[in-house]
């Protein structure tokens, strides 16, 4: 078995997670071997990667996804990911292939991860609902309890910082708007 460092294997993860649908048991192999790719000297053998693999392809078939119309036995690695996203430290986004379409300055930067939680936390909160001012001023009030990932409210909206944040770089801003942008996401993947 090649190292679990080796290009073409961090290639072909990268592509089974980067797909629409693909199966349980391939998803869990590609996590997996993305995870175990960052200690690769705590790895423990090729055993204790086929028992990972099996372990969390037991816990992709429980959450008894949505699948793919065509081919049932597909789910979603996307999916997945937010599902398990408090469970598991995913691996960085360097691991993966960067998209076959080219950057340019006026493609908007998605950053979804630091967000999302708090969001989802308001609507909870909300028992459910998604009206926007009730979810803005649940939010407002996370960050002036000093919750994460925000930073203060401002007139325009809600400043926050995300995952990859540095010092002296600008803050995210949460408004109506981008909230419900947000939202309409969180229902597309089934969060909401």
């Amino acid at each position: 078995m090649k190292k679990l460092t080796s290009k073409p294997i961090l290639k072909r993860a990268s592509g089974i997670l980067n797909q629409a649908y693909a199966t349980p048991k391939d998803i869990a192999w590609a996590w997996v071997t993305l995870l175990l790719s960052q200690e690769e000297t705590k790895r423990g053998g090729v055993e204790n990667h086929f028992s990972r693999v099996t372990e969390f392809e037991q816990w992709i078939l429980a959450l008894k996804l949505s699948s793919d119309p065509k081919d049932t036995s597909k789910v979603s690695p996307e999916a997945v990911k937010n599902s398990a996203k408090m469970v598991y430290e995913w691996p960085h986004d360097y691991v993966f292939e960067s998209s076959s379409t080219p950057k340019k300055p006026t493609v908007k930067v998605v950053h979804k991860d630091a967000i999302t939680q708090p969001i989802l936390d308001a609507v909870k909160a909300a028992d459910g609902a998604e009206d926007r001012a009730q979810l803005m001023t649940i939010l407002e009030g996370y960050a002036k309890e000093g919750v994460a990932p925000f930073v203060e409210v401002t007139a325009e909206g809600i400043a926050w910082k995300g995952d990859n944040w540095l010092p002296g770089e600008p803050y995210h801003l949460l408004t109506l708007k981008s909230l419900n942008n947000r939202l309409t996401n969180l229902r597309k993947k089934q969060l909401i």
